[in-house]
């Protein structure tokens, strides 16, 4: 096992592939989930879960961007509650569903058999809560049902996109009662937990990898589990075909390609960058200078050096013809700005996430 990865037993789905026909939760086979120094917060917090005392971590609300694992985890904790505790009942839904039972229980004027359903559950886990952004009533009736249930002893589990308290749409009331308890965000797995996922799909596909391949994929496959396994298909595919093994030249031009292939361009970067301080592109690209202006001109030429890996002089070029000295200039001021300024810390953190991550320097 990878140096700093917690290995999390959840059933659910193999790794190789396969489910069930019909949707409903399985707890014949079993997968880990391997929470890295990135999610280092993610076991205590499903430990805690699936105790037999109420935690603090209640509800429990797991957020972060598709691929992430929120949908696995919260599958897991559901199969492993039930079958930890088969005398208490376990509701497992999505947001949409929801709310589409309640309109059925409304037009039926069956209110009380779904209120009864859902408050008297030992463990209720709702899925993609964002979903309710346009859709108050359901908001209000799931505020009601997550009072009841954390008041009867039940546990909740919650999972969205990002944390409710910044999801727009979300009533202030449904966003306090998720705030009180655990909001914990969800990061793509890091080097360590890449290995580690790598050596059991490997494991799994009962495909024969070398230690140094091994490392060099986890090093080089940024992202997450989702493409992280895509990508380890391409690979498998026309090596099972050729009936050879994987080898080093091979996934280093595998990587080189892809890595190029996924890093953003400039205008990525500085579109998702004006977007964020509700500036227009022109203004980035253009002479003004105005404080508002240079501090987010300064945040995208920061992140296109890092990020897109461009040169000072591209940069430059595409900032409105600016010289390469004053690109070095932003560039430096802006990293001095993440050590003194929390406002820069954020926006450039929030903006990093919703890029891709740079290619690893590989081994």
């Amino acid at each position: 096992m990878a140096h700093g990865v917690v290995t999390i037993p959840l059933p659910g789905q193999p790794l190789a592939g396969g489910s069930s026909a019909s949707g409903e939760l399985q707890s014949s086979t079993r997968l880990e989930f391997f929470a890295g120094p990135e999610n280092r917060l993610l076991e205590p917090a499903v430990m805690g879960v699936l105790g037999r005392q109420p935690t603090h971590y209640n509800p429990l609300v797991l957020y972060g961007p598709s691929g992430t694992g929120k949908s696995h985890l919260a599958r897991g904790l559901a199969t492993t509650w039930k079958a930890n505790f088969p005398q208490r009942k376990v509701i497992y839904t999505t947001a949409v569903d929801f709310s589409r039972e309640l309109i059925d229980a409304i037009e039926a004027q069956a209110v009380d058999d779904m209120r009864a359903k859902y408050r008297g559950a030992g463990l209720a886990v709702f899925e993609d809560i964002a979903e309710l952004t346009t859709k108050p009533a359901t908001q209000e009736e799931l505020v009601c049902t997550l009072d009841e249930t954390i008041q009867r002893g039940g546990q909740v589990v919650v999972t969205a996109s990002a944390n409710p308290t910044e999801i727009a749409g979300l009533f202030p009331t449904l966003q306090s009662r998720l705030a009180a308890g655990l909001a914990l965000p969800l990061s793509p797995p890091g080097p360590d937990a890449r290995l580690a996922i790598l050596e059991r799909w490997s494991s799994a596909r009962e495909i024969d990898l070398a230690d140094s391949i091994l490392q060099l994929l986890a090093a080089g496959l940024t992202g997450t589990v989702p493409e992280l396994l895509g990508a380890m298909l391409q690979l498998e595919v026309p090596a099972k075909q050729d009936r050879r093994a994987i080898n080093d030249r091979e996934v280093r031009e595998f990587l080189m390609h892809r890595d190029s292939d996924r890093r953003p361009k400039l205008r990525d970067i500085a579109v998702m960058t004006a977007k964020y301080f509700s500036l227009r592109l022109s203004d980035l690209r253009g002479p003004s200078r105005r404080r508002p202006v240079v501090a987010a001109r300064d945040v995208a030429v920061y992140l296109c050096r890092q990020i897109a890996k461009e040169s000072l002089g591209r940069i430059g070029d595409y900032f409105g013809g600016r010289d390469h000295t004053t690109i070095m200039h932003a560039c430096r001021k802006t990293e001095e700005l993440l050590q003194s300024d929390p406002a820069v810390k954020q926006a450039i953190e929030q903006l990093q996430r919703k890029l891709p991550s740079p290619p690893a320097n590989l081994p």
